[in-house]
């Protein structure tokens, strides 16, 4: 019979609390993998998918995508005896080595009251693999390893561990709001506070008049295929346009801190709809100088206004792995796909030294508090259904 094993790691390091996380990557697996609890069971120290024949490529690409998730592997299962152990431990080697390859088997008995040891069963299985194949032995560097693992209810033989994405199971840290701009920065940040555990869900902010030129945008396939790590709930989306009429009457001398007073309105506006909604830290894609927006000083003025945490998973990373993460995640594509987003619309020579006496100036010259009443008010929310909500 077919099973899929999936073992995890840093769970395997909690202490009384571990069983929170157990269930938590058990729902999650469940959730992602669109499985009945009956084909997804929990065995201590790891997690066994009965898929039918039918969804074994699709569980296997999906489970890419749960964190918490340390390796997995399509193993063959079998009752834990040594005759029933080595008997499929013989069909699994006879598809996998052909005469002359080297081979080791690797035995692992989590039941310690079974009858057998594992260097018992690694001799059996090795003895009786070496003579059905005519293959060698090569316990440091052989060409395939029969891996067996047992248990008291059953046990499984596979060659082949692959890597899952590692990490927390989200839903385990806590919820974040990420600011998803639609760039690669964005949907890297947020995939990173995923990983740690995080609950993440999204707030957008666009240039249109209303929700409908969103929802024909990049934006929502965005959602959807990141989705499948976060394992959001919402996406917010909030107007850049009455932030746009306020500004037209910046000075010329002012127009240089539109951008830096923007993204001190963004973290304003992310706040309020933390504090609404139950959301204990906003994210962004910041990354130290990568441009004019993320200097020191930049960086620093934009959470002096708000007493929320801001998290920057990506402050130490550079361009390129960004970009290959997010290539590597598969939405490389539509991160860089055209888009007119709210940067596009402000001063291309931002200053890059943010003097805060002054910004608390253009910003009561703005009735800034007023504008974040006003967009919050207006903000729409699209559920994981694309339903939007009142």
């Amino acid at each position: 019979m077919m099973v899929i094993l999936v073992r995890y790691a840093e769970i395997a390091l909690k202490g009384s609390n571990r069983h929170f996380f157990e269930e938590r990557l058990y729902e999650n697996l469940q959730r992602v993998l669109d499985l009945p609890p009956s084909q997804v069971r929990n065995f201590r120290t790891q997690f066994a998918i009965y898929p039918s024949s039918g969804e074994v490529d699709r569980v296997l690409e999906d489970l890419r995508k749960v964190f918490g998730v340390a390796w997995y592997a399509p193993a063959r299962t079998c009752r834990t005896s040594l005759g029933e152990i080595v008997q499929t431990g013989l069909e699994v080697a006879k598809a996998n080595i052909k005469p002359g390859d080297t081979f080791a088997v690797r035995a692992q008995r989590a039941d310690k009251t079974l009858p057998f040891t594992s260097p018992d069963l690694e001799r059996e299985l090795g003895e009786a693999v070496r003579q059905a194949t005519a293959a060698h032995v090569d316990l440091d560097d052989p060409d395939t390893t029969l891996y067996v693992s047992t248990s008291t209810e059953e046990s499984y033989v596979y060659t082949e561990k692959i890597p899952g994405p590692g990490g927390l199971p989200v839903g385990t840290s806590g919820r974040v709001l990420s600011l998803l701009s639609g760039g690669p920065d964005s949907i890297a940040s947020s995939y990173y506070l995923a990983r740690r555990g995080a609950q993440v869900d999204f707030l957008h902010f666009h240039v249109f008049p209303n929700k409908d030129a969103i929802l024909d945008s990049k934006i929502i396939p965005i959602v959807s295929k990141l989705s499948k790590y976060t394992l959001s709930d919402q996406l917010y989306l909030s107007s850049y346009l009455p932030f746009e009429m306020q500004v037209l009457g910046l000075q010329v001398r002012d127009a240089r801190y539109e951008l830096v007073v923007f993204r001190r309105l963004m973290a304003r506006i992310a706040e309020a709809l933390a504090q609404k909604h139950g959301y204990q830290a906003i994210v962004l894609g910041d990354s130290l100088g990568q441009v004019a927006s993320q200097t020191m000083e930049n960086m620093a003025a934009l959470d002096e206004a708000v007493s929320i945490p801001v998290f920057r998973p990506l402050i130490g990373m550079d361009k390129v792995e960004i970009m290959d993460l997010v290539q590597e995640i598969g939405l490389l594509e539509e991160a860089i796909a055209p888009y007119k987003d709210c940067c596009s619309l402000i001063t291309p020579k931002p200053v890059i030294k943010a003097y805060l006496p002054f910004v608390h100036t253009i910003e009561r010259d703005l009735k800034i508090s007023r504008v974040v009443k006003e967009m919050v008010d207006e903000v729409e929310v699209v559920g994981t259904r694309l339903k939007v909500e009142n």
